[in-house]
């Protein structure tokens, strides 16, 4: 046995005990470390209400650091939620998820050219996972492979029970452009931030975001069908809802760098859209604007 195995175990021990704990002391627990977590962690706490401010100028300091205190919480409570989930059974997870939209998926997939979800990290993302069961089809997710072995084993393990096929981001190409001419549907997530040659400047929150021109490039390569999809959650009853929106329409100019920009920004824009509804359960403490524009942006309205 492997040191990864021995870690892959204790960290499956662990989990375990923070899966079984009540509901109410799991949150109780969650807001605890999310507020030592806040308090100590001066660079994200920074990097999260610079985030705040200047994406809701309107909101004043207090307004500002109380919703950073509130998204420190959310996130510390992910980890809880993902341990309860791992001690459940498929079908009692199931029964906690609400989904609608289900009509748009429907209409996408009629096209037959595949469905494509752009996705943000919103509420518990992880439970974005289980909501393709709902759709019928069979679902891939992209993702990135974690640098820790061991969890990035358990999250795939957690993963697989829904049926969904995890296809690592390095060579995903040509496999993702088999799964879309099978009709199936991919979630990617679009939220990051990426260096000036992976990807494109577009507008969000009234700053220029480079974005990963990837999702672009595929969608006008296949011709498949763009939604988005969100999730919150009500952490008191671990309820998750689940939303798909409606086809983002994809934009041909005739010039491949116009169309890469306009598609890539349309995508920018329903998860602005998304995150403008719940953004207290909006993924802030990341550096969405870290790399920056060569020349100047207009200013925010």
């Amino acid at each position: 046995m492997t040191r990864d195995d021995y870690t892959y175990r204790i960290l499956k021990l662990l989990i375990w005990g923070l899966g079984s704990l009540p509901v109410g002391i799991a949150n109780f627990c969650a807001d605890l470390f999310g507020l030592l977590w806040f308090k100590l962690d001066r660079r994200h706490r920074t990097v999260t209400l610079e985030n705040i401010a200047l994406s809701f100028p309107k909101m004043n300091p207090m307004q500002v650091e109380r919703l950073g205190k509130q998204v420190f919480k959310n996130l510390a409570s992910i980890a809880f939620e993902m341990a309860w989930t791992l001690v459940q059974d498929r079908e009692s997870i199931l029964s906690h998820i609400t989904v609608k939209g289900l009509e748009h998926v429907t209409q996408a997939h009629a096209k037959g050219k595949g469905v494509i979800v752009v996705l943000c990290h919103m509420g518990n993302f992880e439970m974005m996972i289980a909501s393709i069961v709902e759709t019928g089809l069979k679902g891939y997710a992209i993702y990135r492979k974690l640098d820790f072995p061991p969890l990035d084993r358990l999250i795939r393990e957690a993963r697989h029970r829904f049926g969904v096929t995890m296809i690592p981001t390095l060579g995903a190409s040509r496999k993702i452009d088999a799964v879309l001419k099978d009709g199936s549907i991919v979630g990617t997530l679009l939220d990051q931030n990426v260096d000036w040659y992976q990807g494109v400047f577009v507008d969000f929150f009234g700053r220029p975001a480079c974005t990963h021109k990837g999702l672009a490039k595929l969608v006008l390569r296949s011709r498949a069908v763009v939604l988005s999809m969100f999730t919150v959650r009500d952490r008191k009853t671990r309820q998750y809802y689940i939303e798909f929106l409606p086809e983002i329409p994809r934009q041909e100019t005739g010039c491949p760098i116009k169309d890469l920009e306009n598609n890539t920004q349309a995508y920018s824009t329903a998860i602005e859209s998304m995150v403008k509804r719940h953004p207290d359960q909006y993924f802030w403490v990341h550096n969405r604007w870290k790399t920056k524009h060569y020349c100047p942006w207009p200013a925010h309205d």
